[in-house]
């Protein structure tokens, strides 16, 4: 639940905006990861809250942010939260495009395998999409 609070420290109107962000807006969100980290580093608490933060956003292939993390250097809880970070925006109705329905966020997981996700996260992932035959993980 806390691993978007810092989009706190994101201008609304990047937040919101309901046409393509621009590099620079972009820049802004991909910050969002490291103020959250920030906020979180002295919970102790929750524990792994802080990498959940940090690092949700780092894909299998080393490709993500906010550092490059590659494969199982991201820690499990950040490769956990990718999926169902990436799950959830895909089922959710933004300003700029409808939810996806079940059988295309299947099909984005799938193709994600080993790029943006770790095999095996996305693998479970996958088998609770198969599960879920009336849809209802979304709400």
């Amino acid at each position: 639940m806390l691993h978007d609070i810092g989009k706190i420290g994101i201008p609304d109107e990047i937040i919101n905006k309901p046409a393509k962000l621009t590099d620079e807006e972009f820049a802004f969100i991909k910050s969002h990861p490291v103020i959250g980290g920030d906020i979180l580093k002295s919970i102790t608490s929750v524990p792994d809250v802080y990498e959940a933060a940090r690092w949700h956003h780092e894909h299998y292939d080393g490709t993500g942010y906010p550092d490059g993390m590659k494969g199982r250097d991201i820690p499990e809880v950040a490769r956990i939260i990718c999926v169902a970070d990436a799950y959830d925006a895909m089922t959710s109705a933004r300003a700029y495009r409808q939810a996806f329905n079940q059988a295309k966020v299947r099909e984005e997981i799938e193709n994600g395998l080993g790029t943006q996700f770790d095999p095996l996260v996305g693998s479970q992932m996958l088998a609770i999409i198969d599960e879920d035959k009336d849809f209802d993980l979304h709400e």
